[in-house]
């Protein structure tokens, strides 16, 4: 059975879109925990290109005055990790702060909105580690 140019062709297509759609999937894999109108703080469970697994950022993209801080805890209810914008302008994302957790353990990310030093809560996400 011989196959057609136009056959390839639309298998490349297909099999192109397939390999997008699943490098979609796995790099928006992060969970956004908003802070408000002062940005957010994203989860990432899984390492993913350049992102690193069991990792956390915190981004501020408001110019207010107010950086943003995002803090993980664990169910011992200890802080485990922390990163913030404060000290830096608008539009700054942290670095991901990452680490291997426990797989079988749940945590909590905190958003705060923060300046000079004061932390005011704003939402908070169940997350678990991969």
């Amino acid at each position: 059975m011989r196959i057609g140019a136009k056959t390839k062709a639309i298998g490349t297509v297909l099999a192109s879109g397939v390999l997008v759609l699943t490098m979609s999937t796995a790099a928006s894999a992060a969970t956004t925990i908003p802070a408000a109108s002062y940005g957010y703080a994203q989860w990432n469970p899984n390492p993913s290109g350049s992102t690193p697994g069991d990792a956390m950022r915190a981004c501020d993209n408001s110019a207010d005055g107010y950086g943003v801080t995002a803090k993980l805890m664990n169910s011992d209810y200890v802080w485990i990790r922390t990163v913030t914008t404060a000290g830096h302008s608008a539009n700054y994302c942290t670095p991901w702060k990452g680490g291997d957790l426990d797989e079988d353990d749940r945590f909590l990310v905190y958003t705060f909105r923060t300046k000079g030093g004061e932390e005011v809560m704003i939402d908070y996400r169940s997350v678990g580690a991969s």
